[in-house]
This record gives C-alpha cells, structure tokens and sequence, in this order.
C-alpha cells in the first residue's frame, strides 16, 4: 500500500480494496483548497502551510492546539515510531472518538484493532505521507455495516528540529451517519 501510495498507482490501490469487497477511496497529493469540501480542513490546510512556510512539513513545536479550535474534537496527532514501522495515536479528536465508539489515543495503527485491509490502509497513508513530505487527502467508506458513510482525511506532515517527519497533524471528519439498530454490535471496517 505504501509504495502504491508513493507512486501515485490509484489502480492498485482501487484493486486492494475491491478484493475485500470494500468501495475504493479517494486519493489527492498536495490538495488544492477546493478539493476540500469541509471548511475545517480548508481552514487547518492554510494553518499548516502558513507553519510551513513554503517548506515540505510545519515544525512540530510550530503547532499550537489553541490555534485549531475549529477543528480540535476532529483531529489527531499521532506520533512516528521506528522510522515509520507504526504510529502512536497522541491524540484522537473526541468528535471522532464519539463517531467511531471508541477512543485510540496511546494506542499504535497496528494495535487499532480493526480489519486488516483498513489497517494497511491507514499505515501505508502515513508512511507514503513521511517519505513524500507532502499532504495527502483521502477519503475512505466504510462497508455498509459500519455507522458512518465515509471518512474524510487530511495528512499533514510534521518535523523535529532535526528535520525528520517525526509527528503527523490529520483532520479526520465523518461522512453520513447511518445509526445501527439498538443492541446491535459495532461492526469493524
């Protein structure tokens, strides 16, 4: 999925998900502002790029959560371990927590506990996000059981002091909400 992502090969990215019965996503290198549907995530982009400065990442000790009210309960922060292996969830906004049942912070990508392919999916975004230093937009719908319609994500890449992509700022915004049946269990991806 990384090197997918990386090269910008859609097809094998579409063809990943159809083989496990799941609706291909939506994938956009370096969005333009109106590619952006939500205004949250138009406004945390113009926020990023204004931190960056015309360079490929914002500085981690740049970003100020009082400067993202507007889109705090829907972002997280998640943290590069082992050079991009996995990621820890340093925050997972509480408007996502509520959207998908349960909160990850502390937790890794690979501990979230959900379908493989989703898994692969998030990792190989956000690796593919630290080797092209550049923000990737993805939109992803879940199979029809789960609650919510689509996920609109928006990865932006963070740098230590040493210039490593050491932290990740992603606005994660809900699609549709489609309830389930009281007593029924959530389904995973």
């Amino acid at each position: 999925m990384r090197d997918a992502l990386i090269s910008d090969d859609l097809n094998a990215v579409d063809r990943y998900f159809l083989q496990f019965g799941a609706r291909n996503p939506t994938v956009v290198w370096n969005p333009e502002g109106n590619q952006l549907e939500d205004e949250r995530l138009q406004r945390l982009s113009s926020y990023w790029r204004g931190k960056a400065n015309g360079k490929d990442a914002a500085p981690v000790a740049s970003i100020d959560p009082t400067d993202m009210r507007f889109v705090l309960g829907y972002l997280m922060l998640l943290d590069v371990i082992e050079d991009g292996f996995d990621f820890r969830y340093r925050l997972y906004g509480t408007m996502i927590s509520q959207r998908f049942g349960r909160d990850v912070t502390g937790t890794t990508v690979r501990e979230f506990g959900d379908k493989e392919y989703i898994v692969n999916f998030f990792l190989g975004a956000y690796q593919a996000v630290m080797e092209r230093r550049q923000p990737l937009l993805t939109v992803h719908y879940p199979k029809k059981a789960s609650e919510t319609a689509s996920w609109t994500r928006l990865i932006l890449p963070l740098k230590s002091e040493n210039n490593e992509i050491a932290r990740l700022l992603v606005g994660q915004i809900p699609g549709e909400w489609r309830p389930r049946p009281h007593g029924a269990e959530a389904p995973a991806f």
